[in-house]
């Protein structure tokens, strides 16, 4: 590769005054300059791309960023919200089993048969769902209080059956 460099530069030098002392060809100059334009031309076409992409892009990510803070605005985080209503019904549900294992202890001293069926009763009583705990809200917390409330109360009525039949 060196020794072909060399070769070309040895040939240019010799006939350098050949090569350089005529002018170009007739219309040399106006073609390289048409290619200089169309080339410049393909930079500014790319350059204006360029700069749409940039500009689409933001716009995207503002009007996205509008949307998200809109739908934060209208829609809140119900998960917030739920949570008091969470706290509530775990604190329900604690007094439930609180009655009902004070009831099973009471059982233990009630017949098989007597037994079986209070326990049926008190089952088929837990067992029952309210469509409130599903869709629960704000608007169901006194809902809530009062199911959890009623079991409770029934429950206490079969421990006092209970202990005044012992």
């Amino acid at each position: 590769m060196l020794m072909l460099n060399s070769i070309l530069e040895k040939k240019i030098k010799e006939h350098a005054e050949e090569l350089f002392s005529s002018e170009p060809l007739q219309g040399h100059r106006e073609r390289f300059a048409g290619k200089l334009v169309d080339i410049n031309a393909g930079n500014e076409k790319r350059t204006l791309l360029f700069y749409k992409i940039i500009r689409l892009s933001a716009v995207a990510a503002v009007f996205a960023g509008c949307i998200f803070i809109l739908h934060r605005a209208f829609y809140p985080d119900y998960r917030q919200e739920g949570e008091p209503l969470q706290e509530v019904q775990n604190y329900y549900s604690m007094l439930l089993q609180d009655k009902i294992d004070d009831i099973e202890q009471l059982l233990l001293q009630v017949d098989d048969q007597d037994r079986d069926v209070l326990k049926k009763d008190i089952n088929d009583m837990l067992e029952e769902t309210d469509y409130a705990f599903q869709n629960s809200d704000e608007n169901n917390a006194g809902f809530i209080v009062a199911t959890y409330s009623s079991k409770i109360e029934a429950l206490q009525h079969i421990q006092t059956i209970l202990e005044n039949n012992l």
